[in-house]
């Protein structure tokens, strides 16, 4: 298909239609979910900040993961996308003079915020669609897109299709700006109140002050899963070689699970899975001396304040953590990976490959390298003395 005329795609490099570092672009930010997408793109209001910061920097995002963005503090506003059950509730019955009547009710909620820019890091029809719905007249989009969304764009900017560090396949979307390109951790401020309630629950569960490996045991999709049984032996292990105490942590659809490895383990993990809410279990993650978990947001909680983090891959590309100096991938490819939301068989060969082994030998060497790291530090800091 030929490429709209009207749209512009700008090279990585590229530094066209910059604005005046102190001009006060309004930007909206469109990134809706989930917990794990919005946590990668949490360093973009950031960059942005730094090239223009007079800009207003408003974030259109669905409830589930607000919390994450109230806590950043280089974003202005927070609109909130709860309109989508409601909007395919109506287009499915067919009352369309009903739909037309809440779309265009949201589109002045949008208006509201006069926006210069909306970037669309969602990369879905829908994203583009509130994009164009916001009325800015710069749009700008990944190239290449998906789902139509160049259509509703104005700019498409190239995203990596293997990026290396975390933040570099949505900070690619802020090239046509001219903002720094540089690698940058995620921006996830747990509030004091949150991280202490998180502390009073290991408390009231015999866990205080003891180091801790934090289990991530939620995933959107099956295919993302572990054998769930080698999450007991995996915390028995790490309490008989390393003296680490587990925390579970995990949606509350995963209650039941959690409390049946709770149950089987002789080392007592703790359970917060259902008992927590999102910031108290950043937190948890944030406070653990390691994290294992799954392709799942809260995996990547601990990336902002550098604790080692073992992921768990299968089914997807785990390429964007090459270069997370604190993270390292538990991944087998075969042939048919990664799957994505396709997968070609239906026990998860790549997940089942990984041993509660592997992942433990993973653990001892990070902690080595940790505490050889610490070891270095304060024997440079004495001999500065």
């Amino acid at each position: 298909m030929a490429q709209d005329n009207r749209i512009r795609v700008m090279p990585h490099e590229t530094t066209a239609t910059i604005p005046d570092r102190d001009a006060a672009p309004r930007i909206l930010i469109i990134r809706l979910g989930a917990i794990g997408d919005v946590i990668m793109t949490s360093a973009v209001p950031q960059a942005i900040k730094e090239a223009y910061p007079n800009a207003r920097i408003s974030w259109l995002v669905e409830p589930l993961s607000v919390p994450i963005v109230r806590m950043n503090p280089y974003v202005d506003d927070i609109i909130v996308f709860d309109c989508k059950k409601d909007w395919v509730t109506l287009l499915r019955a067919g009352k369309l003079v009903a739909l037309t009547r809440a779309v265009r009710a949201f589109r002045q909620l949008l208006r509201e915020g006069a926006f210069d820019i909306a970037i669309d890091f969602q990369e879905l029809f829908k994203s583009a669609f509130l994009a164009w719905l916001s009325g800015a007249p710069r749009r700008i989009g990944p190239a290449p897109s998906r789902e139509g969304n160049r259509f509703f764009m104005t700019e498409l900017a190239a995203r990596p299709a293997h990026p290396t560090w975390l933040s570099q396949a949505n900070l690619a979307l802020l090239a046509p700006l001219g903002a720094p390109q540089r690698p940058r951790r995620p921006v996830l401020v747990v509030p004091d109140a949150e991280r202490a309630a998180a502390r009073d629950f290991l408390a009231s569960r015999g866990l205080v002050g003891a180091p801790y490996a934090a289990f991530c045991l939620s995933s959107s999709r099956p295919q993302k899963d572990w054998v769930f049984a080698r999450w007991s032996e995996l915390a028995d292990t790490l309490w008989e070689q390393e003296g680490l105490r587990t925390v579970l942590i995990g949606g509350p659809e995963r209650r039941v699970d959690a409390l049946g490895i709770v149950e089987s383990c002789a080392s007592q993990p703790v359970s917060a899975v259902g008992y927590t809410n999102i910031m108290q279990s950043t937190a948890l993650v944030q406070d653990a001396a390691l994290v294992v978990g799954l392709d799942t947001g809260l995996t990547y909680a601990g990336l902002a304040v550098d604790t080692p983090t073992i992921a768990l891959y299968g089914s997807t590309d785990p390429s964007w953590l090459a270069e997370e100096p604190c993270a390292t991938v538990c991944f087998h490819p075969l042939p048919c990976s990664p799957c994505g939301r396709r997968p070609t068989c239906r026990q998860y060969d790549c997940m089942q490959a990984i041993s509660v082994a592997e992942v433990a030998d993973t653990v001892r060497r990070l902690l080595k390298q940790r505490l050889t790291a610490s070891g270095a530090t304060k024997r440079s800091r004495a001999a500065t003395l």
